[in-house]
């Protein structure tokens, strides 16, 4: 040892740890030449050796009762009854300057107790990289146990010195090397070495209650890994389901206590960004050991729904809903839904994690959700649609019925997305609901009103703007308004109605913007040419003998891009497709709206996939494309380029179903009529057309407002003419899917309107100001405020119980995000459990409720733990 190490070691006895007097006793006379070498300011070295202990003894307690004192002792330390100084030495510190002694001043150690076991530990401590490690976990009042964990998590690298962090590496390095459960990782060797695996042992058997051998306390039998996982998962599963199967009895770890920590200690690995992928390696390997996809099998759902500790629960309980939801009655669905809410904000579908694995068990939830929306709905017109008037029907369409195609739509995006067979059964039954009853329903009642109001010949709703007086209607009215605002109109081809309502939601979010959804009544035939034609400013639309199914606006041609600029350059209005104003820098597009007061934006991505054999199945994802695309359309034409209007319609909408048609869904013609234009699989149009009994037949005179007497034919209902060239995909035809054609207004706010349409996350407190903790494990209310609105989002929160800023509990994650009134609702439970057994009633703690996605606190109640005496858990 040198003089530099000596001065430390002394320095730290006086000054950092704030002794008066130390005693050092040399027997070997080690340091009796260097003595004089030490510099202690203010410190008094006296030679043992030349003193009187009596005079010194008076002089320390009498003479100079504040002065510091290092008492250098050439000799060994007497016993007690011999020790004249003993009093003051009770009081003082004693100094050491062997390699044990350095290494326990060194490390800041207080117990002199651990300078034996320092000494069993030479092995480790031989290193100075493993000791500038154990550095980092030391604290001055360590005992033997918490020092030997310090030197196991330096071994394993783990972050922390408690038994979770050093559990957590293991099962990390486990699975980097794939070694199964059979097999240590190879930092049990390293502890083997360091003899250090008894007190991982111990280590275990105290904090989680690990039901350890003598022998491997002893470190005389090998200590396996894997096995000790797979108790821990067998407890957590048999705790979740409030019992212990027979087959699990042998696994299950019995002390209440210790179950509760195995749970908190596991739902704090699941919940580590860090190692949270090996807890679900190690979770299949546990599994697969266990058997438990079979045993399982025959579990129902309402008992698995607090397991978070296998993904085979999780697969269960999706096949438990996937079979139950087409025929469960109305409170078992909203049961359900309240399931779904809670395994979202679980492990395996967790909102908060973001992996191949999380987003796949989340589209199975939205399909599922999406299934529970379509049967409500089918439960909430069990006896069909008996609609009086196609007024009322259309209107109801608007406001509700259109939720059943959204919810088809939904759940065959995330269907098939997720590609997973649990949901093929439900897939037959979506189809039993949605093509076969709700289509045959509406076709039904749609149908009837149509032939019996004649409507083709009077193609009007009361309330409701036809779409080929779109401009009169929609832009003038705005340019009425401020005339010399610049207006700008998004059309996205067969963008349907039930798409705007979600479209609208997505730029409402958004605080900078509002939008009101309105309809319009779509052109017949509902196709792109003509659509696209009613849309333009204009004062005739015509067809035109030998210009095929082209559409004159003002006596020019529509077709295209090109043409529609020409006309709209009439009005101080360009035509331009989307493509080019999302490659607009801003610069770029100021300078090219410059002087345009009417901007018409063409979009297509619903009609660009639907309309093709080969991408016809790809039509619901196109819909989410094309809905992404205009929220971020409109808000880059609003925020960048000086436009604070914006109105976003369709040419027309589209009807589609995913299972394949069948004969019974095809109008068969016996002959083509002649003067044909344009033949589709869901309208004929040409000149001087016959009537037939087997399809509707109608004048684009009435149905859109030509000049020309056009006519034509489309199937009754949602069938097709023709199969070819793929038939899922269809619009031309008058359902309410095709012809009820959303316009979107979107305004720009500013200041005072912009401040109140500011969002805030809705509020949650705990019904009672109080609690009391009785059990290890218990459940606690929670309340959400006020419902969930536009202005009023839901909130995603964490929930543990604190000791000052340490956690003692589990954390879970819990959504408030009801949009009902009712209390039942707003109120969800939480449950937690503790960790540990060292709780007093009489201590401070608190529930504390964090924003999950924030990381702020929302709110904290203080909670009495006053725990029972428990039982063992059999």
């Amino acid at each position: 040892m040198n003089i530099q190490q000596l001065q430390q070691g002394l320095e730290q006895a006086f000054f950092q740890e704030n002794h008066r007097i130390v005693f050092w006793y040399d027997p070997e006379q080690s340091f009796t030449e260097v003595l004089a070498d030490i510099s202690l300011a203010e410190v008094t070295t006296l030679n043992m050796s030349a003193e009187s202990s009596l005079a010194v003894k008076l002089r320390l307690e009498l003479e100079d009762s504040a002065g510091k004192y290092l008492l250098y002792f050439p000799y060994a330390e007497p016993v007690a009854q011999d020790d004249w100084l003993l009093d003051i030495k009770l009081y003082a510190r004693c100094f050491h300057a062997d390699r044990i002694s350095i290494l326990f001043n060194d490390l800041g150690l207080h117990r002199q107790s651990l300078r034996a076991h320092l000494a069993k530990r030479e092995k480790f401590l031989s290193s100075k990289e493993r000791l500038a490690g154990l550095k980092r976990f030391v604290s001055p009042d360590m005992d033997e146990a918490a020092l030997d964990l310090a030197m196991i998590a330096v071994v394993t690298a783990a972050e922390s010195a408690d038994i979770a962090s050093v559990l957590f590496t293991l099962g990390a390095e486990l699975t980097d090397k794939q070694r199964g459960l059979e097999e240590n990782p190879a930092s049990m060797d390293a502890l083997e070495k360091y003899a250090l695996v008894p007190s991982l042992v111990e280590a275990l058997q105290a904090e989680v209650g690990y039901p350890a051998t003598p022998e491997e306390l002893k470190g005389e039998e090998p200590f396996k890994l894997g096995q000790c996982l797979l108790r821990l998962l067998a407890t957590g599963f048999c705790e979740s389901i409030s019992e212990v199967p027979d087959w699990a009895r042998s696994l299950v770890i019995s002390s209440a206590d210790a179950r509760a920590t195995a749970r908190t200690l596991l739902s704090r690995w699941r919940d580590s960004s860090r190692y949270y992928g090996a807890y679900d390696v190690i979770a299949d390997w546990v599994a697969t050991a266990l058997n438990l996809e079979q045993r399982i099998q025959n579990l129902p759902m309402d008992t698995l729904v607090n397991v978070a500790t296998f993904r085979q629960a999780e697969l269960r309980i999706i096949a438990d809903l996937a079979e139950h939801i087409p025929e469960a009655q109305p409170a078992d669905l909203k049961h359900f839904q309240r399931v779904i809410s809670e395994r979202l904000d679980g492990y395996w579908a967790s909102r908060h994690k973001d992996d191949p694995l999380r987003r796949k068990f989340r589209r199975v939830y939205t399909a599922l959700t999406a299934a529970i929306e379509l049967f409500e709905l089918r439960y909430a017109y069990h006896s069909g649609f008996h609609f009086s008037s196609a007024e009322a029907l259309y209107k109801a369409y608007e406001s509700e019925l259109y939720r059943f195609d959204s919810a088809y739509r939904h759940y065959w995006a995330a269907s098939h997305s997720a590609q997973v067979e649990l949901l093929r059964p439900l897939d037959t039954e979506i189809e039993q609901c949605y093509a076969n009853w709700f289509m045959g329903q509406l076709t039904r009642n749609w149908g009837e009103l149509l032939e019996t109001e004649d409507k083709l010949a009077h193609w009007q709703i009361s309330g409701v703007p036809n779409q080929h007086n779109f401009y009169q209607h929609w832009v003038r009215s705005q340019f009425d308004k401020a005339p010399k605002r610049r207006l700008v109109v998004i059309i996205s081809d067969a963008f349907r109605y039930e798409a705007a309502v979600e479209l609208r939601e997505r730029i409402n979010k958004k605080r900078y913007s509002e939008a009101t959804l309105a309809s319009q009544l779509g052109v017949l035939p509902s196709y792109t040419t003509l659509g696209m034609a009613s849309l333009l400013p204009h004062q005739t639309l015509e067809y035109r003998e030998d210009s095929g199914d082209d559409v004159f606006v003002d006596g020019k041609s529509s077709k295209g891009t090109e043409a529609r600029n020409k006309i709209l350059s009439a009005y101080s209005g360009m035509a331009v497709q989307a493509e080019t104003v999302q490659r607009w820098t801003r610069d770029e597009g100021r300078e090219a709206l410059k002087n345009q007061q009417l901007v018409y934006v063409y979009h297509n991505v619903v009609d660009a996939r639907g309309d093709s054999v080969s991408t016809e199945l790809e039509t619901f994802n196109a819909v989410e494309h094309a809905i992404e695309e205009l929220t971020e359309l409109t808000r880059k034409i609003m925020m960048a380029l000086n436009t604070s209007t914006v109105l976003i319609t369709a040419d027309h909408g589209f009807l589609f179903q995913h299972s394949q048609l069948e004969a019974a869904d095809r109008t068969s013609l016996a002959e083509k009529p002649n003067n044909t234009l344009k033949s589709k699989k869901r309208y004929v149009i040409g000149h001087n057309m016959p009537t037939t009994g087997a399809a509707w037949c109608g004048s684009s005179r009435n149905t859109a407002g030509t000049q020309s007497d056009t006519h034509f034919w489309i199937p009754k209902g949602a069938n097709r003419f023709h199969f070819v060239g793929g038939a899922r995909f269809v619009h031309g035809g008058a359902m309410p899917q095709e012809i009820v054609v959303p316009v979107l207004t979107v305004q720009q706010l500013r200041g005072d309107k912009a401040e109140r349409r500011t969002k805030r996350k809705v509020s949650v407190i705990s019904p009672k100001p109080s609690l009391k903790m009785v059990n290890n494990i218990q459940s606690f209310d929670l309340m959400q405020t006020e419902q969930v609105s536009e202005q009023v989002l839901p909130v995603t929160i964490a929930v543990g119980i604190y000791e000052g800023e340490v956690l003692v509990s589990s954390e879970e994650t819990v959504t408030f995000d009801s949009a009902s009134t009712e209390v039942s609702h707003l109120i969800k439970k939480v449950r937690l459990s503790l960790s540990g057994t060292d709780f007093d009633r009489k201590k401070e703690y608190f529930l504390l409720l964090r924003d999950k996605d924030l990381g702020t606190e929302i709110a904290r109640y203080r909670v009495v733990i006053d725990l029972a005496i428990t039982d063992d858990f059999f």
